[in-house]
């Protein structure tokens, strides 16, 4: 299961307009959308959302979290 990037958790959580333009994407109040960036939900994957942030200048590689193998 994909999650976001924290890159978009901490712009959620600090941008306040973000947060708000999001919300009224998905349809949720604001504080709705704060819940799920400090839980990371994969709510926050929805197609809808991954439009808004690539709207707002992100990559893919920029809103999808990557979880790096280490190999040693």
């Amino acid at each position: 299961m994909q999650k976001v990037s924290e890159k978009i958790i901490e712009k959620i959580l600090s941008e306040n307009n973000f947060s708000i333009e999001l919300a009224k994407r998905l349809d949720i109040q604001q504080q709705s959308v704060l819940g799920l960036a400090k839980r990371n939900s994969n709510k926050l994957t929805l197609f809808i959302a991954v439009k808004f942030y690539i709207e707002k200048g992100f990559t893919e590689e920029e809103i999808f979290y990557h979880n790096q193998l280490k190999t040693f």
